[in-house]
């Protein structure tokens, strides 16, 4: 999937099956509260509104992904951002390399809106499988 950033087109492949495994294992907390943006997300990038689909849900990431230790967060970043390549020059560049960011221009919204833009292709499907409302109560005895 290619899409422009302020100007600036990506490229983004799938994770694999194992990537996407780890990364949902870290993202399920998150993505419990989530997974209701995360399905209109999806649904605005298939009708070509990608932008205000990902204005819509990134402050919500952003505060959840806050809560997570520094551990979680590389176990999610840095498998979606190795799967980004950026437009430069006549070819495609990797964003993302032996644990760094490939572009000085690249600023922290940006790189979250192409982490959601991976965890939205990748883990799409897993993430319609999930239920959107909470565990219903029980009656008290």
């Amino acid at each position: 999937m290619e899409f422009a950033i302020d100007g600036v087109t990506y490229r983004i492949a799938k994770l694999n099956v194992f990537e996407q495994l780890k990364v949902a294992r870290k993202m399920l907390p998150v993505l419990a509260s989530l997974v209701a943006d995360f399905r209109a997300l999806q649904e605005r990038i298939g009708n070509n509104d990608s932008e205000g689909a990902i204005a819509t849900v990134l402050p919500r990431i952003a505060t959840a992904v806050a809560s997570l230790n520094d551990e979680d967060v590389n176990a999610i970043l840095f498998p979606c951002l190795s799967v980004v390549s950026r437009q430069h020059m006549k070819g495609w560049v990797p964003v993302f390399q032996y644990g760094e960011i490939a572009f000085d221009d690249i600023e922290l919204l940006t790189l979250l809106q192409l982490v959601a833009r991976v965890v939205a292709d990748s883990l799409g499907n897993f993430l319609q499988g999930l239920p959107t409302g909470g565990t219903p109560a029980q009656p008290v005895a």
